[in-house]
């Protein structure tokens, strides 16, 4: 009796200090990611940029479930993913092959995505808007124009202003820019990631050294991969077929890898993208919105894309998604929490026909692991 009981001390002694270590380990993470309470700008905001995010106001409080810090309100998040060539920037690398257009670790130019999300503690609910990037939206100072040019001219900010515009208003709270080639080491720091590919995607262009190989079907792609899958837009849909893409990995990326054992390492993810983001969020900020990410329910997260339509010929010289401004209205108001929905008409004139037959005029995605449509 007296060996069973000396057994069962040592059980409760050995679990006590497994107890204090990992009570430990989880208040050293937080005491580290607490510390890290200034934005990871790439460069200073001016006066006039900083205030087109708001008042900075709290997001987060350090009342969390372990060592996550807890959202405390609705946050707008606005996400630009660059993709930028020698070819857009000022003069020749050196040593580069004639002709030969490499991608650049660079924030400046156009967008080559752009999404808006909507965390939501008090809904559970989060909202990933996809904007297509050759939306015709007006751009201060430049008139109306694509969307995805407003960085270009004016930064993240100007991105914001555009942006907030097209949807009526809605505010945003804070951005994030990032280059592509942090992405491919993002997916690679995180072990990959399995997706549902569509269809066969192949696609060669010597001139970029870009060479898509990718097999329809299920499979774990590394970051290589990932951007194959992500740049592919060679097909009827374009851009929105990519779109579609990008919230198909989106979903992926957050049931897979937002879980509470890889928020805890979010500082050593940063540190693979430093040299690639830029953004006004905190790191402390970023755990609140990981952290909530990660607890949200399938049924929680939602994939829309603005309404509209493809431009035709005879409209305009250059290719336009057009906006559907009273669908905006109805979206922003459902699934913003800004605004009244538009009222509804009588009669409906019918969607000008795009160049690639069916016409968009919806605002959900609806995604499958066997196909992807639109939602009519």
């Amino acid at each position: 009796m007296l060996k069973l009981t000396s057994s069962k001390n040592k059980l409760r002694w050995l679990l006590g200090l497994l107890g204090i270590g990992l009570l430990s380990a989880s208040a050293g993470a937080f005491l580290a990611v607490s510390l890290s309470s200034t934005p990871l700008l790439q460069r200073q905001l001016s006066a006039a940029e900083a205030a087109v995010f708001g008042s900075r106001s709290r997001i987060f409080t350090g009342l969390g479930i372990g060592p996550l810090p807890r959202l405390t309100r609705p946050v707008h998040v606005l996400v630009l993913g660059m993709k930028v060539l020698t070819s857009d920037v000022p003069g020749e690398p050196v040593g580069a092959d004639p002709g030969y257009q490499a991608l650049v670790n660079s924030l400046d130019g156009l967008s080559d995505t752009m999404l808006l999300l909507r965390f939501d503690p008090e809904t559970g609910q989060v909202t990933a808007l996809s904007i297509p990037r050759d939306t015709r939206t007006w751009v201060e100072g430049y008139g109306e124009t694509k969307i995805n040019e407003a960085n270009a001219v004016g930064g993240p900010a100007l991105s914001a202003q555009s942006t907030s515009g097209l949807l009526g208003g809605v505010a945003i709270d804070r951005y994030v820019r990032v280059n592509v080639q942090g992405i491919e080491k993002l997916i690679d720091a995180l072990g990959g990631v399995t997706v549902y590919v569509p269809k066969d995607m192949k696609y060669r262009d010597d001139s970029q050294h870009l060479y898509i190989d990718l097999k329809a079907g299920k499979q774990h792609l590394n970051g290589e991969q990932v951007l194959q899958f992500l740049r592919f837009r060679y097909d009827a849909w374009g851009d929105i077929g990519r779109i579609q893409r990008q919230q198909l990995l989106m979903r992926a990326l957050v049931e897979q890898t937002l879980n509470p054992t890889t928020v805890t390492r979010l500082p050593e993810l940063l540190a693979v993208l430093q040299a690639h983001l830029d953004t006004n969020l905190t790191v402390e900020e970023l755990m609140s919105l990981a952290g909530f990410a990660g607890k949200a329910k399938r049924s929680n997260v939602q994939m829309l894309m603005v309404p509209g339509r493809f431009s035709s010929p005879e409209e305009y010289k250059a290719s336009y998604w057009l906006p559907d401004r009273d669908r905006i209205q109805t979206m922003t108001a459902r699934y913003f929490g800004f605004g009244q929905p538009a009222p509804e008409l009588k009669t409906e004139k019918p969607p000008i026909r795009p160049r690639f037959g069916w016409p968009f005029t919806t605002v959900q995605l609806s995604l499958t692991p066997s196909r992807i449509w639109l939602i009519p």
